[in-house]
């Protein structure tokens, strides 16, 4: 009775995958120094990458019952690009608001990046809407709705900022205004925030088994043949994959940083959890092949 009643007191907390679950899971020192290795050789591949702009988060779940980790800078926070979609796939999962044109934004967002998409469904997720500038008591209530994302992951341990919408040439008006002195508002997230939500995804434990799926159907990334419309495996770390291998993932890139995050089964039968997070040199489009061929190569020892 009293292991039941702890398995409900903590059920909460493992159905949304609360970010210090992610922290005891075992840091592994062979993992980590071959990220180190991986991590190194990439900086001398890419002399316009330095060691503060590149961070490596890995989760090893090989063997269930032995799932290991190690990072290289994993708590390191960079701008997260589209990659912040993550979060929003998850926050739309847990609030249940399922209609077919939310199902309908959430494919477009995943799919093909979308971000239209993405705004979208991060006004209704904080009932919040673009439009012109606002002031006083009227601004201050519509940043503190746009901080709903924010409490609800701090609330499991992330330390995180997505209260900002991907934008293909903004923001404007309101949504300036908000971004704050200096950008302080600025979406931030880290490697380590990354591993942890995709943890609990593949692991079905996201919000409940069934959402679960429904996230790793919208993350699936077919690699022979890939979607007509796939936008997210050629130029980043899907390309660096062997034959064989399966992939669900999602990508952000910007002038500023190009990033990938995404669980892959490689034909050895290793099942791996692999973040990448870079910036300055993101108009490299060999960049997050060439480090995930180092990381694979590294792995592979």
């Amino acid at each position: 009775m009293l292991r039941i009643a702890l398995l409900l007191l903590l059920a909460p907390l493992i159905a949304r995958g609360d970010y210090r679950e992610f922290r005891a899971v075992p840091v592994d020192p062979a993992l980590g120094a071959a990220l180190t290795r991986a991590a190194e050789a990439s900086l001398k591949d890419y002399p316009k990458l330095t060691a503060d702009n590149l961070a490596l988060s890995v989760i090893d779940l090989t063997k269930p019952d032995a799932i290991v980790r190690a990072d290289y800078h994993g708590d390191a926070s960079f701008y997260p690009a589209s990659l912040v979609k993550l979060f929003f796939m998850v926050e739309t999962y847990h609030q249940g608001k399922l209609t077919p044109e939310i199902e309908r934004a959430l494919r477009e967002m995943i799919h093909v990046s979308d971000n239209d998409a993405a705004a979208f469904l991060l006004d209704i997720l904080t009932d919040t809407a673009s439009g012109s500038e606002l002031e006083g008591k009227a601004l201050e209530e519509f940043i503190e709705r746009r901080r709903k994302l924010n409490r609800s992951f701090a609330s499991l341990g992330y330390d995180i900022g997505a209260m900002i919408k991907p934008w293909s040439f903004g923001p404007f008006g309101r949504d300036m205004q908000i971004m704050g002195e200096n950008k302080i508002n600025r979406n931030r997230a880290s490697a380590n925030s990354f591993a942890s939500l995709l943890l609990w995804i593949v692991r079905r434990h996201a919000i409940s088994p069934q959402a679960s799926d429904a996230m790793m159907s919208l993350l699936e990334r077919p690699l022979d043949p890939p979607r007509p419309d796939e936008n997210q495996v050629k130029e980043f770390f899907g390309e660096s994959l062997p034959p064989g291998s399966k992939l669900w993932s999602k990508e952000g890139d910007t002038s500023e940083v190009r990033h990938d995050a995404g669980y892959v089964e490689l034909p050895n039968g290793r099942k791996l959890i692999i973040v990448i997070l870079t910036r300055g040199a993101a108009d490299d489009k060999t960049l997050l092949p060439g480090i995930g061929k180092r990381l694979l190569a590294e792995l592979a020892k």
